[in-house]
């Protein structure tokens, strides 16, 4: 794909480097933090999560054999997407929004019983950090996704 690259940190992780898309003004860094990639087995399902998070889905692509999900948790929620062309989106979230996070999905997983996506958590397979949310209360947080039926592990440091 032109355009696009990955390269590897000291770990191994893939880190994409992909060329700007419009100019947002002056820059401080050349390189600038975008998004965060996670695959996800159940599109639908991991959207939903997200969003009871509080982001909101801001532009998705499907392809052939996998979408693409791009969700924001300052979304700016004035622009109107629906009447843009798919460069125009782009470029107008390319001005407005800070880093996001990209859920891949290959499709059919969802369907897949014993598919999975291995996540870092598991024995022998540790190495994916995590994602992060900023919140005023981590009991109530915790609480509050209790109540919305997912599952957490929470940590005492």
């Amino acid at each position: 794909m032109k355009g696009l690259a990955f390269a590897y940190d000291p770990d191994g992780y893939w880190v994409e480097i992909v060329k700007r898309r419009c100019n947002v003004g002056t820059i401080p860094n050349y390189f600038n933090f975008s998004q965060t990639m996670l695959r996800v087995k159940d599109a639908e399902k991991s959207i939903a999560f997200y969003e009871a998070l509080g982001m909101k889905m801001v532009f998705g692509k499907k392809f052939d054999d996998f979408s693409l999900y791009f969700l924001a948790s300052s979304a700016g929620y004035d622009i109107n997407l629906s009447s843009m062309s798919d460069e125009d989106k782009i470029h107008a979230l390319g001005k407005k929004f800070g880093p996001v996070l990209e859920l891949t999905h290959n499709h059919g997983t969802e369907n897949d019983d014993d598919f999975k996506h291995y996540n870092g958590n598991e024995e022998g397979r540790q190495g994916f950090g995590h994602t992060g949310f900023l919140v005023d209360d981590v009991y109530a947080a915790c609480d509050s996704i209790r109540k919305m039926g997912y599952g957490f592990k929470k940590v005492r440091l």
